[in-house]
This record gives structure tokens, C-alpha cells and sequence, in this order.
């Protein structure tokens, strides 16, 4: 099987499992509201396994790109001293600032819609800057398929195309990605915009491994 066609096979998996899903979940002791079209993070390893590795210090200013449910931001904003938290997906911007609210965060914690840097001032600076990549080839046909699909790795690389500008000297990126979705070839990419990386922590379920780097500008 091509790796198309394997990316088109989980794609459609993963748009049934969104279709049928609790409204609540559980992740990490926390519970999270999640709609059909808000990633579900008790669903998919990715999200449990980034929450369980974030490594953010006391009074840290932490950007969570592609905040989906908030679960990265209620993580970090247990440490942090301010989380911005940014999705593409209205649908997820809402929920997500639901689930700020009830975890009692709202003073720590802001949600703002927009495509990657777009929305944020060009003046912000981030300590830490959390980012788990939609990772599957193909074409997004709907809001939540954002989350899921970077066609050519595009997404990948206007944000590390733009990153460094906002980050704090000393500053990092924490990002997931998966081993079915050429994560050498991204670590490649990186390099050439400019970003070294280091492995954080890595796990293996089935047939796929995920890595977390902490990438910072060259």
C-alpha cells in the first residue's frame, strides 16, 4: 500500500472515530468538552503523549499552536505564567475556550482564531512555543481536517519559516511528529530554515513511532 493511500485509509478512520465519539473525555485526570469536529485527545496518542512531555518553567509566556480541545494549554498553564492558545478551527476555538474556562484558567489562558502567527503582534515573545503538525499528505476538506492534513509539508514550513521571530532569546519549540509522515525529512527542512533540534522523548505504538524535538532558531 502506497503511503497515500495509507494516509487516505487513516484520514477516513479518523473522520468516523470524530463522528461517533464522547462529548466528554477524560485525558491525564482532566476532562475535556470535544465536538465531531474539535480533535479528541483521549482518542489519539498524540495529544496524551505531548501533554505528559511538556516542559515549560514557572512564569513561562507559552504559545500553544493548534490548540484543538486546549489540553496542551491547560498542561502548560499549569506551570506557566501566560498561555496563548491558537487554532485555524473556529470549531476548536470555542471548545478549547470552553475548557479554559472550566478548568478555571481563564485568567492565565487566552484563545484567539488564526492561521499560524496571523492573528498574534509581531511584538509578542514566547518562552516556549507548543506545536503538534497536522502530519497526513492529502488535501484538507473541511476545518477539521486541518488538523490532519499539511499538504507537502507546507504548513511545517511557514511556521518554521516565521517561528523565530517569535520567540524569546533562549526560546524553543516543542513539537511532536510521527515517523509515518517522513519526520527525517522534516527534521531536514528544519535545519535548512534555520532551526537545530534535539530529541525530548520518543514511543512506539504499533507501527508507528512519535518523537518530540526541542527545536531552536541556529
Amino acid at each position: 500500500m502506497s503511503v497515500n493511500l495509507k494516509h487516505s485509509v487513516l484520514i477516513w478512520l479518523i473522520n468516523q472515530i470524530q463522528k461517533f465519539g464522547p462529548e466528554k473525555v477524560v485525558v491525564l485526570g482532566k476532562t475535556y468538552e470535544i465536538s465531531r469536529d474539535v480533535f479528541n485527545p483521549e482518542r489519539y496518542y498524540t495529544s496524551r503523549f505531548m501533554a505528559e512531555h511538556i516542559h515549560v518553567a514557572a512564569g513561562d509566556k507559552v504559545l500553544d499552536m493548534g490548540t484543538g480541545s486546549g489540553i496542551q494549554a491547560v498542561t502548560a498553564a499549569r506551570t506557566a505564567g501566560r498561555v496563548i492558545a491558537v487554532d485555524i478551527n473556529p470549531e476548536a476555538v470555542r471548545f478549547a475556550a470552553r475548557n479554559i474556562r472550566a478548568h478555571g484558567l481563564e485568567e492565565k489562558v487566552s484563545v484567539i482564531q488564526g492561521d499560524l502567527f496571523s492573528s498574534l503582534d509581531p511584538a509578542e515573545k514566547f518562552d516556549v512555543i507548543l506545536f503538534t503538525p497536522p502530519y497526513f499528505d492529502g488535501r484538507p476538506g473541511t476545518l477539521f481536517e486541518h488538523a490532519l492534513i499539511d499538504p507537502d509539508k507546507s504548513l511545517i514550513k511557514r511556521f518554521f519559516g516565521s517561528a523565530k521571530n517569535y520567540l524569546k532569546e533562549g526560546g524553543y519549540v516543542q513539537m511532536l511528529y510521527s515517523s509515518i509522515a517522513g519526520n527525517e525529512r522534516v527534521l531536514r527542512l528544519m535545519h535548512g530554515l534555520g532551526w537545530e533540534y534535539s530529541l525530548m522523548a520518543r514511543s512506539r505504538i504499533w507501527m508507528e513511532t512519535f518523537f518530540i524535538y526541542k527545536s531552536r532558531p541556529l
